[in-house]
């Protein structure tokens, strides 16, 4: 089995490819066909998956970090179509056979957005806890807020556990 529970050893399982102009790190575990693509929420990284993964045992997974988030360069746009064309190129690096994606928070707005713009690349789709009308104005001030994040919390930070 080739899960990841360890939270240390998230960070040194990721992977880079280049969609259009920047690097966008993910986390694969190998296992069964069809893939689940799963996308994180606002302010988090692939590792939010990190304690799931060992439930969707046998099953190929793909964790990517968003552009701006974790191990992912920025690039020059943040808006939901960003993120959606990034995870499009994703699939298409990967050359994943139609997965199915599981989007939470902004994930799931991204999600909806890459079904909306590439919808031949996905075999299926989840969402949790989204909304339908997701893309923000450029100088929306969460705009500014994306651009600045990082994977806040140390995998070794004791909050992990605590909680």
């Amino acid at each position: 089995m080739d899960v990841i529970a360890d939270q240390d050893a998230w960070a040194g399982r990721k992977q880079f490819v280049t969609v259009g102009d920047i690097d966008i790190a993910y986390v694969e575990i190998s296992g069964a066909e069809p893939a689940l693509l799963l996308v994180h929420g606002f302010t988090d990284t692939s590792r939010s998956f990190s304690l799931l993964a060992p439930h969707l045992a046998g099953r190929r997974l793909i964790m990517p970090d968003l552009r701006g988030h974790g191990a992912s360069q920025a690039g020059k746009g943040c808006g939901i179509a960003d993120f959606a064309d990034d995870i499009a190129g994703l699939i298409q690096c990967l050359r994943l056979d139609r997965p199915l994606v599981v989007g939470h928070s902004l994930g799931a707005m991204v999600a909806i957005a890459l079904a909306g713009r590439h919808r031949e690349l996905i075999g299926g789709l989840v969402v949790l806890a989204g909304t339908l009308s997701p893309d923000f104005a450029p100088d929306h001030p969460l705009v500014a807020g994306v651009e600045a994040l990082r994977d806040p919390i140390s995998p070794a930070d004791p909050f992990y556990a605590w909680w």
